[in-house]
């Protein structure tokens, strides 16, 4: 069973990547997206168990098929 604690973080994460989706829709902001990127996939690598290079890896692999 998910304790408070973990509830409220699973809410707070939810609604802070729909604030990342307000932000990118933004013709400018005052943060680097680069760095933004960086600190998302810290983030995600901490929080699944995936590497840092795995998901950049992914994140390549997702673009290249994009760009065709």
């Amino acid at each position: 069973m998910e304790n408070a604690e973990h509830k409220a973080a699973r809410f707070d994460i939810a609604n802070l990547l729909g604030w990342f989706e307000c932000e990118l829709a933004k013709e400018s902001n005052t943060g680097s997206p680069i760095d933004a990127r960086r600190e998302l996939i810290r983030a995600l690598a901490a929080f699944s168990g995936i590497s840092e290079n795995q998901i950049k890896e992914s994140l390549e692999a997702i673009n290249e098929r994009e760009t065709k």
